[in-house]
């Protein structure tokens, strides 16, 4: 009898890239974008359709017991610091609806205006961003150029043609090297919009570069297989089969299967969360902010499912030698995805609260003193304050109503870009145009002030702002230019006197 040596027992580690991590990923960002409205209907959906899945009792058990931690949590501001409160005689908040009666009466902050479309989404992101002011004006011909489902519809050459019509400055625009061409500086504009802005992968000019944005946006290589896969086949990924693709990527069909999968999950239309709907006139606020004493106080809305993962399965597949093979995959599949949702929900709940957090924080003066005392934000420095990327801040803020002290707004209402003033200081917009107002209402009615007249106002008081600026300013406040405002005087004022004179007869 012979023995062959040549054959041995050998270990080596080998990197393999799992799905897992990449459904985690995805499922983050799909639940940082729901509101607690839709985050409840998906939970409810999740303890349907997976038995691993159930509904916490946690929460009834601490209520009945008053040596408990509250389900809610609290930060308290006092001197900058946050604080945890220990007070057990605030009031817990549940889902409250808010409905706009339409009245003319009716407060700004409390009026539910209609959803904002997808231009009017990125208009926004736009406006607080750190783009310069030339990078901002070609990304409003980029923005305005893009359909509803997320494309670009014009070519470059075109943006460019439209950018030199416009006589818009390209020298401030970063450029890839030092000879850059203005159509290198146009594409640079757009690959900061196609990186920064939500939702990823708006403003591509085609399928294969809307996926490309998305897959590299979770976090795959250009060598990855998910990225050569949209490079070389995606035209044919329909018509071929597993075999010929696993071929063509040079992998083995498992990790073929895992690919398709993965690009399964990635969305061909950015645009389509942003289809017109009837508009609801209810509203639930995701977050509370309310003084108690001299100090604000956060909560949030948690009127959603508290979930945990079953015992009774948890046992069961540890007695996985006694089940059936297809019993037993179908429970670690379904456990699997029960863990996701409870990390993803925990990581929800962590990045959410970091960023109302900071917002609550710089906005302090707002919700003591109302709307003209916004400070200047933009998403990057909630962003850099607590470490995430600008389209996280851009994701939770959107679409979210925050019940405050002045009134239900807009989450993302909070955010104003600043104006240097002649010293150096910065103000809000939200803040020119609270004086703006000031300056139309104590005017001479018979002589209102001009655009200009209004510029050289603020320049006296050390904000510099031109006179065509006013001009949007007042458009945006709904004001009627200085002419209109004589005539609606006169207007006025004859009425008045053919009156007086009725009577007098």
């Amino acid at each position: 009898m012979s023995i062959n040596l040549s054959q041995t027992i050998s270990q080596r580690q080998v990197l393999q890239q799992r799905l897992v991590l990449t459904q985690e990923l995805q499922l983050f960002l799909k639940m940082i974008q729901m509101t607690t409205l839709e985050l409840k209907d998906y939970l409810e959906e999740q303890l349907i359709e997976n038995p691993t899945l159930e509904e916490s009792e946690v929460q009834e058990e601490k209520s009945e017991d008053s040596g408990a931690e509250e389900d809610f949590s609290f930060e308290t501001f006092e001197d900058g610091r946050i604080l945890k409160n220990r007070d057990d005689n605030i009031p817990h908040y549940t889902s409250r609806e808010f409905i706009d009666d339409s009245e003319e009466d009716t407060t700004w902050e409390n009026r539910i205006t209609s959803a904002d479309s997808l231009i009017d989404h990125l208009r926004w992101q736009l406006k607080v961003s750190d783009f310069t002011k030339e990078e901002k004006q070609v990304a409003e011909i980029i923005i305005g150029n893009t359909n509803e489902d997320g494309y670009l519809e014009a070519d470059l050459g075109e943006i460019e043609r439209i950018v030199l019509e416009n006589k818009v400055p390209l020298e401030d625009v970063e450029p890839f090297n030092q000879d850059a061409s203005s159509g290198e500086k146009i594409y640079q504009v757009l690959r900061l919009i196609q990186s920064s802005f939500d939702p990823t992968g708006v403003c591509a000019r085609d399928l294969k570069e809307c996926l490309r944005v998305q897959a590299l946006d979770m976090g795959y290589k250009e060598s990855d297989l998910v990225i050569q896969l949209i490079d070389c086949c995606l035209e044919e990924l329909e018509n071929k089969e597993i075999a010929d693709i696993a071929l063509e990527l040079g992998c083995k069909e498992t990790e073929a299967k895992e690919v398709m999968t993965v690009i399964s999950t990635l969305e061909p239309r950015p645009g389509r969360p942003f289809f017109k709907k009837d508009t609801e006139k209810y509203i639930v606020p995701d977050f509370f902010v309310y003084k108690v004493g001299n100090e604000l106080q956060i909560q949030l809305n948690r009127d959603f499912p508290k979930v945990r993962i079953s015992s009774y399965y948890r046992n069961l597949i540890k007695k996985e030698k006694t089940l059936p093979p297809e019993a037993k995959q179908f429970i670690r599949e379904k456990l699997e995805a029960a863990k996701r949702i409870i990390k993803c929900l925990d990581e929800r709940e962590e990045a959410v609260k970091k960023i109302i957090t900071k917002i609550v924080e710089v906005q302090k003066d707002f919700f003591e003193h109302g709307r003209n005392y916004i400070k200047p934000l933009i998403l990057k420095d909630v962003a850099q304050a607590v470490g995430v990327h600008e389209s996280t801040v851009s994701r939770i803020t959107s679409k979210r109503y925050m019940e405050t002290p002045q009134g239900v707004i807009a989450l993302k209402s909070l955010f104003s870009r600043k104006i240097e003033t002649l010293h150096g200081k910065e103000i809000s917009f939200e803040k020119v145009k609270s004086i703006i107002t000031d300056i139309v209402s104590g005017e001479m009615p018979e002589s209102p002030y001009s655009d200009e007249d209004i510029s050289k106002i603020l320049e006296r008081r050390s904000i510099k702002v031109a006179r065509r600026t006013i001009a949007k300013y007042r458009k945006v406040l709904k004001i009627p230019s200085s002419s209109a405002r004589a005539s609606q005087h006169r207007k006025l004022k004859n009425e008045s006197n053919g009156n007086h004179k009725t009577y007098k007869q």
